[in-house]
């Protein structure tokens, strides 16, 4: 019997772990100035149909950027030229946020 509820205790810890890392996983994107949010699996890539991406950062434990300069001036760069930019936003377990821009 303890082995048995010992088992049954392992099994409901791993799937804890497993649940709470699947759904810390978030995908935004923004159409039209709006923010979408998305699940896991996700139909965010819409957004990039026929675009071009023009710049990505990363956000590494929500504390340090890595491109984000470049990524500023992407998205300057294609508002001016007159293209449509949209963006896709995606957190791996709060880790790791990654913002890609796509222009049209």
């Amino acid at each position: 019997m303890k082995k048995s509820r010992l088992f049954l205790t392992g099994i409901l810890g791993i799937a804890l772990v497993f649940g709470t890392a699947l759904a810390s996983c978030a995908t935004f994107s923004s159409v039209g100035g709006t923010a979408d949010p998305h699940g896991l699996i996700s139909s965010a890539n819409v957004v990039s149909s026929g675009a071009e991406v023009i710049g990505s950062y990363g956000v590494i434990l929500g504390l340090l950027d890595s491109g984000y300069e470049g990524y500023v001036a992407a998205v300057n760069q294609a508002e001016e030229a007159g293209k449509t930019v949209t963006s896709v936003t995606t957190s791996y377990f709060g880790f790791y946020t990654k913002v890609t821009a796509y222009a049209k």
